[in-house]
């Protein structure tokens, strides 16, 4: 009779330590979703500032490429062609011009200035998935061992 006292407790101990292992497997999947998570939406974020960086890129790209079209016409050079620019017209394009190349500069310093901005977030998120992958490695590893 002790003996099959016996076995029952041991059996009884064994299914409570496979429900702890079940429990324990359990909550270690469920943080290990929640990390997950949070590296899937870093790596949305990541995309979504690659995307807005090219667009930015393009803008600099547009920007720059019209303040050389303008630099580079023969006509925006010498504003006062004789008999094409008369009178006050000449004198005011002639005086805008600097002022509009110097606007396409700021614009350009400003975008870049951005676009640094977003290359810092960039490696900022990049930083956090790796910690994060580093913690659900570390779950894993947890979860085999059980």
């Amino acid at each position: 009779m002790d003996d099959s006292k016996e076995k029952a407790r041991e059996q009884a101990r064994k299914a409570a330590e496979e429900a702890e292992k079940n429990r324990r497997r359990q909550e270690l999947q469920m943080k290990a979703e929640k990390v997950r998570g949070k590296i899937s939406k870093a790596n949305n974020l990541v995309t979504s500032f690659h995307s807005k960086k090219s667009e930015f890129d393009q803008a600099i790209s547009q920007i720059e490429q019209k303040k050389n079209s303008a630099l580079s016409s023969q006509i925006v050079s010498q504003v006062r062609v004789p008999k094409v620019f008369e009178g006050v017209i000449a004198e005011k394009q002639a005086s805008q011009l600097p002022k509009g190349i110097k606007a396409m500069d700021e614009n350009i310093k400003k975008v870049r200035k951005v676009v640094e901005g977003i290359d810092d977030q960039i490696r900022e998120l990049n930083t956090y998935q790796d910690t994060q992958q580093d913690i659900l490695t570390n779950i894993m590893a947890q979860i085999a061992s059980i």
